[in-house]
């Protein structure tokens, strides 16, 4: 992550160009990256939960199938994980496949030979190798998709957001190494307030530090670090809006060699 801040997401045209759209046009599968996003209740009426195996295919099996989707979330782990090969099928058929912040930005990474399109620095950072593991974006969650801690993709923006505060680079180091450290399941938001008491409290000079950071960690301010969040606003607004690419932007950036043996040979479809 490299910059500050949510996108502003109050821009009445996405508001209305959500009303236009239905589901044969766009659906978004979605969760925990969208649940506390003001746009959540525009996009009611595109949302189907965070994507398990065969639930493209599924939302494509209707009478007036979408022309795009837009996976944002989706399950982890052996028989949940959306394939490889479901995607393929999915774009054999025609459908714009949109991929960002979570499972969408993995899945977009390793599809993209394939015509599946990333969207998002969480995706970018994928794809340049700047981050490789899963783990970076994953996070525990409530029946109402509410996260119950906190991935290292959010944690690292908070790090970039405490230094920029003013709070010294040694201590955010060794805050984001304490948080990074711990599994992903047992960073939960008390946890990380524990881990801030023990990195900021009791430097000499750096009094409020510490109170600043527990601001930054207060419930009301996890949107101000919410790296997942932010990629979900900025793909749902550039869709619907026509921003975003229609085409994979070969270009761009290169697969990374640690992706490359996975690859088909020939053209990309």
């Amino acid at each position: 992550m490299t910059t500050a801040g949510a996108p502003a997401v109050d821009d009445p045209s996405v508001y209305e160009a959500l009303r236009r759209i239905d589901r044969s046009r766009l659906v978004v599968f979605a969760g925990p990256s969208l649940v506390d996003s003001p746009l959540f209740r525009h996009v009611g009426h595109l949302l189907l939960p965070p994507v398990r195996d065969g639930d493209l295919i599924a939302a494509l099996d209707v009478a007036e199938p979408p022309a795009t989707m837009l996976v944002i979330d989706g399950y982890f782990g052996a028989g949940q994980a959306v394939s490889l090969t479901e995607i393929q099928e999915v774009l054999h058929r025609g459908v714009r496949l949109y991929g960002c912040a979570s499972m969408g930005a993995l899945r977009a990474v390793e599809a993209r030979p394939w015509g599946m399109i990333g969207l998002g620095e969480i995706f970018t950072a994928y794809l340049t190798g700047v981050r490789i593991a899963d783990e970076n974006v994953a996070l525990l969650h409530d029946e109402t998709y509410r996260g119950l801690t906190a991935p290292t993709v959010n944690v690292d923006l908070l790090c970039e957001l405490l230094a920029a505060e003013g709070l010294a680079q040694e201590q955010c180091r060794e805050f984001g190494r304490s948080a990074r450290q711990l599994y992903f399941g047992d960073r939960s938001y008390s946890a990380l307030r524990h881990l801030a008491r023990g990195c900021f409290d009791h430097r000499e000079g750096e009094s409020g530090a510490l109170e600043r950071a527990l601001d930054f960690l207060a419930p009301a301010e996890h949107h101000r670090w919410d790296a997942k969040r932010r990629d979900a606003e900025s793909a749902v607004r550039d869709v619907v809006l026509g921003l975003a690419p229609r085409t994979t932007p070969g270009e761009v950036v290169p697969v990374p060699a640690s992706l490359a043996a996975l690859l088909p040979e020939g053209p990309a479809l």
